[in-house]
């Protein structure tokens, strides 16, 4: 679109090529809005996308780090054995 300079020069024109230029600039900027619309929802779409499959990942590591800070908050000698397990195990799925 440039910077508009275009549109002042508008007045110089004859009647029928200034409704011309005019249409042909309305179109062009339509046609623009759209193109950048559509571009906007795809990258929200992708983002969302992202968000949506990396999401119940980060549910768990933000519990697992409320556990473990709720954890340090008990004090020692009121921590029982049987609350903490001797062994943790941990899965890794591969993609």
């Amino acid at each position: 679109m440039g910077d508009f300079t275009l549109l002042g020069s508008a007045i110089f024109l004859e009647k029928k090529d200034n409704i011309l230029m005019w249409f042909i600039w309305f179109i062009t900027l339509l046609i623009t809005n759209i193109i950048f619309l559509n571009f906007i929802v795809a990258e929200a779409s992708a983002i969302y996308a992202t968000v949506s499959e990396n999401l119940e990942n980060y549910i768990q590591q933000q519990r697992a780090d409320l556990v473990a800070e709720a954890e340090t908050l008990i004090p020692n000698w009121a921590k029982k054995e049987k609350w903490f397990p001797k062994y943790l195990i941990t899965r890794k799925v591969v993609a």
